[in-house]
């Protein structure tokens, strides 16, 4: 059994490009794969997939899946990623935030 060595780190400041990576990849993962299911599901008749109000079948169901989860992923991470450079910059004013890493 080998023990992961955890690491703190304290700093004083996140740059925001790093805060949007991590929302990006967070979001987007997850609802992706929802998106293939959704998609894979559109193929074979279900109402999963609705563009402009109107449900999407066959082999169109899987690309427009993909594509409204890509838009929903970077409004998300626009929106979230902005709410949380502003909760960490205030917090950053009181006391320096602390990270735990493992190795």
């Amino acid at each position: 059994m080998s023990k992961d060595s955890a690491t703190d780190i304290s700093m004083k400041r996140i740059k925001p490009s790093a805060i949007y990576r991590l929302m990006l990849i967070g979001l987007g993962i997850p609802l992706q794969i929802f998106a293939v299911v959704c998609g894979v599901m559109g193929i074979f008749g279900a109402d999963m997939v609705k563009w402009n109000d109107q449900p999407v079948h066959g082999i169109l169901a899987l690309p427009a899946a993909m594509f409204s989860a890509l838009f929903v992923t970077v409004i998300f991470t626009a929106f979230m990623g902005s709410v949380t450079c502003l909760g960490l910059w205030i917090y950053s004013r009181f006391r320096p935030l602390k990270v735990k890493t493992l190795d």
